[in-house]
């Protein structure tokens, strides 16, 4: 079934891009075209693809010399963006156009480089690859440099906009005490985000608790390990508790608390998977642990 094109040309307006000026110097003379769909598909190597249309002066440039230019367009830039998208190379020489585009040399390929983008890449041809109505162009960088004076400039729904404030991504903060900090900091290991799977067994107004021991450094808490990037959680919890020998019943539906523990002026931010458990049979080595309100415990549960 055919999708409804009015929607689709309504629909397709609300994603949101931001504008790259594509340079390419070759047969059809020095160029810039300006391409939306723009993107790092690789880290290492650090592979860039652009989506353009076949047979324009851009696409024939980078067939016959396989390089090309990536300038990352800044919010300053709305007209050197519309002129390089308005106008093909056959109609007039952009580049050339009075005080529209500040040109500068680039360092490994022949195309010329954008001033006063966000970034610049110089790219050598990987691979084309006719996707619809568009060629994937996929670039190697050979060479990049970028301004982090510099904004991007933002593409939504055919108007240019600004990168607003920054929106952060909650978490609630706990005070902990030295002890607490200590521990979950060397089990983060250095990681911006330690993310650990743990049991919630309660009784009453109590939680049970045991020790945790990590390079001389103890802590006591909620059964918990920090899993292996890639692991099943549930399967990494499973044997946790095996090897403890802490015999529960668990319910699969998990739960996600993502907090900062805070102690002066040092933090850690963790994310914590957590399920609920009800004991097999009574247990002499664990402790029970009143639920102090406004603690970690407190909001692990809660």
């Amino acid at each position: 079934m055919k999708l409804n094109r009015s929607i689709v040309e309504k629909a397709q307006k609300y994603f949101t891009t931001g504008v790259s000026l594509i340079t390419s110097s070759g047969p059809h003379g020095q160029n810039v075209m300006a391409a939306e769909w723009t993107m790092q598909i690789s880290y290492e190597p650090m592979l860039i693809a652009i989506f353009i249309h076949e047979g324009n002066a851009t696409f024939k440039n980078i067939k016959q010399t396989r390089e090309f230019g990536i300038n990352v367009s800044s919010e300053e830039q709305t007209m050197a963006v519309n002129i390089a998208g308005g106008y093909s190379r056959k109609e007039i020489d952009k580049l050339k156009i009075k005080n529209a585009f500040d040109t500068i040399p680039s360092k490994k390929i022949n195309a010329p480089m954008i001033a006063g983008c966000t970034i610049n890449a110089e790219c050598k041809l990987v691979t084309m690859k006719k996707l619809g109505d568009h060629t994937m162009i996929v670039g190697r960088t050979v060479a990049i440099s970028y301004d982090e004076s510099k904004k991007p400039l933002i593409y939504h729904t055919g108007r240019y906009f600004r990168l607003g404030p920054i929106i952060e991504s909650f978490r609630k903060t706990i005070n902990v005490d030295e002890t607490a900090i200590n521990w979950f900091s060397i089990e983060s290991d250095g990681r911006f985000v330690l993310k650990c799977v743990g049991l919630i067994i309660k009784s009453d107004n109590k939680i049970l608790i045991l020790k945790h021991t990590t390079k001389n450094n103890s802590y006591m808490t909620i059964p918990l390990v920090v899993p292996k990037r890639g692991m099943a959680y549930t399967k990494v919890l499973d044997s946790y508790l095996k090897k403890i020998g802490l015999r529960v019943t668990i319910n699969k539906v998990p739960m996600l608390k993502r907090l900062i523990i805070k102690n002066k002026k040092k933090i850690l931010r963790i994310n914590f998977v957590l399920f609920e458990g009800r004991l097999k049979s009574d247990i002499k080595n664990y402790k029970w642990k009143p639920i102090i309100p406004s603690s970690l415990l407190h909001e692990l549960t809660n």
